[in-house]
């Protein structure tokens, strides 16, 4: 692992969403961690994930926008209440304590924003950086989607459900 990174930590601005949306295609072409494909198109992701009507928080260093995580409702309605979050890294920056800055940051966020607890809902098996960081953060494993997730590779693996309150 490498040394940790000193980000600066800040909600994004309209002008960051354009590398938000590099890093996103940079990471669906890897095909390990999400489940969009190259088939997505920025309109569909903006329209879903990358817009500032959801939380958006980014990690800069040294003027680079190395990571970022977005918060948004799991579910619509009577399910509100609890926050869906997804995070990126960077490639270059992997390995440096970002996405825990990227978790600590988003969790009092979505705590300000009035959400009662956060769930991921498609956890990769193999993400084990990943399921390692939301463990130390409190999150518990509360299911299993059993092969719920194609990885270039290994094929079909299996998929966690993580949830904690705030």
């Amino acid at each position: 692992m490498g040394s940790t990174a000193i980000a600066t930590l800040r909600p994004a601005l309209p002008s960051d969403l354009g590398a938000i949306w590099l890093m996103w295609k940079d990471i669906m072409a890897q095909k390990i961690y999400y489940p969009y494909d190259e088939s997505y198109s920025r309109g569909q992701i903006e329209a879903a994930w990358i817009n500032l009507d959801n939380l958006i928080g980014v990690a800069e260093v040294n003027g680079t926008v190395a990571g970022a995580y977005i918060v948004k409702p799991n579910q619509p309605g009577y399910g509100s209440h609890v926050a869906n979050a997804a995070y990126m890294v960077a490639t270059a920056f992997r390995g440096q304590g970002i996405g825990k800055q990227l978790c600590a940051h988003s969790l009092e966020a979505a705590k300000a924003a009035g959400y009662r607890a956060m769930q991921f809902n498609l956890v990769v098996r193999t993400n084990t950086a990943a399921i390692k960081a939301w463990e130390a953060f409190g999150f518990k494993r509360i299911g299993t989607v059993p092969e719920g997730f194609w990885q270039d590779g290994p094929g079909y693996v299996d998929a966690y459900i993580y949830h904690r309150f705030l």
